[in-house]
């Protein structure tokens, strides 16, 4: 593991901190956590855009790029309805 520090709005520390107290983990877990899976994502979707794109790079939402899109939104989907008991 790596330490490292980040300043964030109040409003975000106050959410961390809740979201981490009611699910029972640290909040270094629990924003390893979603970050890990949020970075690897966007990463994924990142490294298909080329280094110098055009406006219809940015454009462009199809093949894998939809697909990791799709999966993350359905990810947190499910979250939501298992933090509300859905």
């Amino acid at each position: 593991m790596v330490r490292m520090s980040l300043t964030v709005p109040p409003s975000v520390h106050e959410n961390i901190a809740y979201l981490s107290t009611r699910l029972g983990v640290t909040r270094s877990a629990f924003v390893s956590q979603i970050l890990g899976e949020a970075l690897t994502d966007l990463r994924s979707a990142v490294e298909q855009i080329p280094e110098n794109p055009s406006e219809m790079d940015f454009r462009r939402f199809r093949g894998s790029s939809e697909e990791i899109i799709s999966q993350r939104v359905d990810s947190i989907r499910r979250l939501g309805n298992d933090l509300l008991g859905e």
